[in-house]
């Protein structure tokens, strides 16, 4: 992956073609697109200017799926929303926003997804104690053997740690 690629691609059918057994379609990079209007175009383009399409498929290295009717405009917000995160946060947001709903709660993801997330952990006890030992430094002299247990169900209560190990705040 190069650095300001979503790496967001997707692949449209022409609806009518396809319903009548043709396949008339292809896939369209949006890294390849400066805006929305040459991602229409280029949707047109492969299409052959359908009234109606159809999202087959999609690839997205963050995991950003959509739906087979989304709308373009959405499509190019959740390409936009990931050229201005950082590239070794972009994981972090894709799994934010499948969390919360999906492309359709895309706008909630974008506004909230900074303050929900953590960082990335082993595991939920590990961020509990770095976010202790942030707060009271002397817990990081504490010897071995005198540490106390973190209440993992209680951290989970408040908090949520994907496979990838990204650590949010519940929402």
């Amino acid at each position: 992956m190069r650095v300001n690629e979503s790496t967001i691609t997707v692949h449209f059918w022409n609806l009518a073609a396809y319903t009548s057994g043709q396949l008339v379609g292809d896939w369209v990079d949006l890294d390849q697109c400066a805006d929305l209007d040459e991602f229409r175009d280029k949707v047109k383009q492969v299409t052959r200017g359908a009234e109606e399409i159809l999202l087959s498929d999609s690839e997205c290295d963050f995991g950003i799926t959509f739906s087979e009717y989304q709308d373009l405009g959405s499509i190019w917000e959740a390409h936009s929303a990931l050229l201005e995160i950082h590239e070794d946060e972009r994981d972090a947001f894709a799994e934010y926003l499948s969390y919360i709903g999906g492309v359709e709660s895309l706008d909630e993801c974008v506004s909230g997804w900074r303050d929900a997330y953590c960082g990335r952990f082993d595991s939920i006890e590990e961020y509990a104690w770095q976010y202790a030992e942030d707060i009271y430094p002397e817990l990081a002299n504490c010897p071995p053997g005198f540490r106390v247990e973190v209440d993992a169900v209680a951290w989970e209560s408040d908090h949520w740690i994907s496979a990838t190990g990204n650590v949010f705040r519940s929402v």
